[in-house]
């Protein structure tokens, strides 16, 4: 893809608008639409201001900023997608009104053009069949926040071709975003092994555990700036728990724990005080329970080809930013030490032959 090439975004929310900022800052014209005026409105002042406040701190310069505002242009019909050579889906997560969009967006774009979906939890191939020329459609899974997280998962369905793919990998490159290639499968990589991670935590607290111990213990151990309580809070926890339903229907393994359910259905939150510290038997308790839920969705997700197990980690480290990395941390403890940490959840199971490659 060209970098003069227009791209349309559809959806004005705060995943929309990053998105934008990004794609506009990185020298693309950039066309974002929402059928509410008030939200385009909305998503052009807050991005008008995030680049304000880039200038101030040193990032960019005023002309830059400038340029890159200029490149954006409010819309409120689909109509003005017409010139775009690639569209990025960024409504609400809601299938219906996905696919209704797609189906719209089929007649109105150029058939060489490619759509992609933001979305973190369909599967692509569900939306692909309200797409014309669905070898044209893929994911593109942008992370939280959107403008500065590197990461970007580019998903391919059993019909997006080799060259939408390629085409998708330049634009993340030609964007500064670090990408990983995955089969669509729910969860894609990353929130296949994110989402039992927080969910495993919510286990433990079941169990009689402390939330603001568990969050400390995951900070020392797995190198992160916050636990998944606190994470849980910033993002709210019914995300959460949506995300855990979604990937239900893979087994009992990754059905949510009763506290989330109960906190995600309530719009409370965890509130997780840290204590000033914790004892090193419990903590490392913790993070083995953690790590160990990780390594059974990693496992589980490189038998069925997923990804490779340095996009895992690459996934980990830049767009989680944990130190500790899935596939490295099992190659540095073994094959047996892994075993011991997954086992748990895989008794009357087999164990995925993937353990081999640790």
């Amino acid at each position: 893809m060209k970098l003069e090439s227009v791209i349309g975004l559809i959806g004005a929310g705060t995943m929309g608008a990053a998105i934008a900022q990004g794609a506009a800052v990185s020298g693309y014209r950039v066309i974002l639409n929402d059928r509410d005026a008030r939200v385009v409105e909305r998503a052009m002042a807050q991005i008008k201001g995030s680049l304000a406040r880039a200038v101030d701190k040193g990032r960019m310069g005023a002309a830059d900023a400038d340029a890159a505002f200029a490149r954006l242009t409010p819309s409120t019909s689909l109509a003005d997608l017409v010139s775009c050579g690639l569209v990025i889906e960024a409504i609400v997560e809601n299938f219906d009104a996905k696919a209704d969009l797609f189906r719209t967006l089929s007649a109105i774009v150029s058939p060489q053009a490619l759509i992609a979906t933001n979305t973190s939890s369909l599967k692509v191939d569900d939306l692909a069949a309200s797409v014309s020329s669905p070898e044209r459609f893929l994911g593109l899974h942008y992370f939280f926040p959107a403008a500065v997280n590197p990461l970007l998962e580019i998903v391919r369905g059993k019909s997006t071709s080799s060259d939408a793919m390629d085409k998708a990998a330049a634009f993340a490159k030609a964007t500064a975003k670090q990408a990983i290639r995955c089969r669509d499968a729910y969860g894609f990589a990353v929130n296949r092994y994110f989402v039992p991670y927080l969910n495993e935590a919510a286990r433990l607290l079941d169990e009689g555990g402390n939330a603001g111990e568990i969050d400390l213990a995951v900070v020392q151990g797995f190198g992160t700036a916050v636990g998944p309580f606190k994470l849980m809070d910033i993002s709210k926890p019914v995300i959460a728990l949506h995300a855990c339903r979604t990937l239900a229907v893979m087994g009992p393994f990754y059905a949510p724990a009763t506290s989330l359910v109960r906190i995600g259905e309530s719009g409370e939150l965890w509130n997780a005080e840290l204590p000033a510290s914790i004892d090193p038997a419990r903590a490392a308790t913790i993070v083995q329970r953690l790590q160990g839920a990780v390594l059974t969705a990693v496992l589980e997700a490189l038998d069925e080809e997923v990804a490779a197990p340095d996009d895992f980690d690459l996934g980990a480290r830049i767009g989680l930013q944990w130190t500790w990395q899935p596939c490295v941390g099992a190659r540095a403890i073994g094959r047996d030490a892994t075993e011991r940490l997954v086992a748990r959840h895989f008794q009357g199971r087999p164990l995925p032959r993937s353990l081999q490659l640790f």
